[in-house]
């Protein structure tokens, strides 16, 4: 009879448990945030779902070690995506690269680098991640975003002109560094897998912020990059859907679209921005980020502009 009720008690447990752990891993891999998307054995891209997270991401799995690649604007997201990557792997998180210094791209950082990971970024990035991110945000900076600006963590390996990671299993990132968006970018490339993250080297279909961008860098760099590049590539941007080679070159042309219309305008930024509005007004951002880039492409015309890193703009 003890054994009879042992037995019942015991296949209880078992319905429990069966009812509870399919919720509970539905939970992890099911982010709110973003989703994901696997473009090759093991490397993720981490897409922003309707500005919950604030920017894409990823993650590459080695034989080793896991390295991660920017970590959003919201620090919820950061922690779903820990507890994402660890439904899929138990191995060290070792690396967090960060693309370049904008607070969409590093405000998580302290997620990872708590769980363990080394901080890696272009040398620029830690003179510029407090003192520009400030900036950024000007009149949008509240109180607790300066206390966080303040609180992230001081990248740990530097990259100057480019470095490789390890992962283990033959799989190594090899990072270079690229100018454009900022001066302090970085594209990672998987060395046994056709994927590349350009953080936001790159904004498939959607305009560009380009508060701290050479444009005319920025579209030599567009350029290179699809010289090199080969129909099988995907490159994951900062803000948008995973691309071919093809929306490098339409962010090159929206480029140079842009800079015809502020020459063809002048100082008339409502002419420039209808200008531009037939070709590329479908693409998202448009109506907050069109008439800053025609405000940003006339200061740079002019010899204005301001960017990290660079004299002071020459007087008018």
């Amino acid at each position: 009879m003890r054994t009879r009720r042992m037995l019942r008690a015991g296949l209880a447990l078992l319905l429990v448990l069966a009812s509870v752990l399919p919720a509970a891993r539905g939970q992890t891999t099911e982010p709110t945030r973003f989703t994901v998307q696997e473009l090759a054995p093991g490397v993720f891209a981490v897409l922003d779902r309707e500005g919950r997270a604030g920017a894409n991401a990823g993650f590459v799995i080695g034989a080793d070690a896991v390295a991660v690649i920017d970590s959003f604007f919201h620090e919820d997201a950061a922690r779903e995506l820990l507890a994402h990557i660890r439904t899929q792997t138990a191995r060290p998180i070792r690396y967090l690269i960060n693309t370049h210094h904008h607070i969409d791209h590093v405000a998580g950082n302290a997620v990872f680098v708590k769980a363990g990971a080394q901080l890696v970024a272009h040398a620029r990035v830690a003179d510029w991640q407090r003192s520009e991110n400030l900036r950024l945000l000007g009149p949008r900076l509240t109180p607790a975003l300066r206390e966080r600006i303040g609180q992230l963590p001081e990248p740990q390996l530097l990259v100057q002109a480019a470095m490789s990671l390890d992962l283990g299993g033959g799989r190594q990132l090899l990072l270079r560094h690229w100018p454009g968006h900022t001066g302090g970018d970085l594209v990672v490339q998987v060395s046994d897998a056709p994927v590349r993250f350009l953080g936001d080297l790159l904004w498939q279909a959607a305009i560009p912020n380009l508060v701290d961008a050479r444009p005319a860098a920025w579209r030599a760099t567009l350029a290179s990059l699809a010289a090199e590049s080969s129909p099988a590539l995907w490159y994951v941007p900062g803000h948008g859907a995973p691309a071919r080679v093809q929306a490098l070159l339409d962010l090159a042309d929206y480029l140079a679209a842009l800079e015809q219309a502020v020459r063809e305008a002048g100082t008339d930024a409502e002419r420039a921005v209808a200008q531009l509005k037939p070709r590329f007004g479908h693409w998202a951002f448009f109506r907050g980020l069109a008439p800053a880039n025609v405000r940003d492409q006339q200061a740079e015309l002019e010899g204005r502009k301001r960017v990290p890193g660079e004299p002071g703009p020459t007087s008018p």
